[in-house]
């Protein structure tokens, strides 16, 4: 059995292994600077809360 974290899909219906979606900084920092800031809040809320994408369907994993 491997190391990989585990979590549940409800589309696949079964315990699958996970990566998250990565976030492109520079195209923060951009939309940061043309807001004087305003998307500071969002850019920090989407570091603190990554996105699961299931590795089998490639679909988002919402909840536990």
């Amino acid at each position: 059995m491997s190391n990989q974290p585990m979590c549940y899909c409800k589309r696949c219906q079964k315990e699958v292994t996970f990566h998250f979606q990565p976030i492109s900084h520079l195209k923060q920092f951009l939309l940061s600077i043309f807001t004087c800031g305003l998307w500071l809040p969002i850019w920090l809320s989407m570091v603190l809360s990554r996105t699961k994408i299931c590795d089998n369907c490639n679909e988002p994993i919402w909840g536990k």
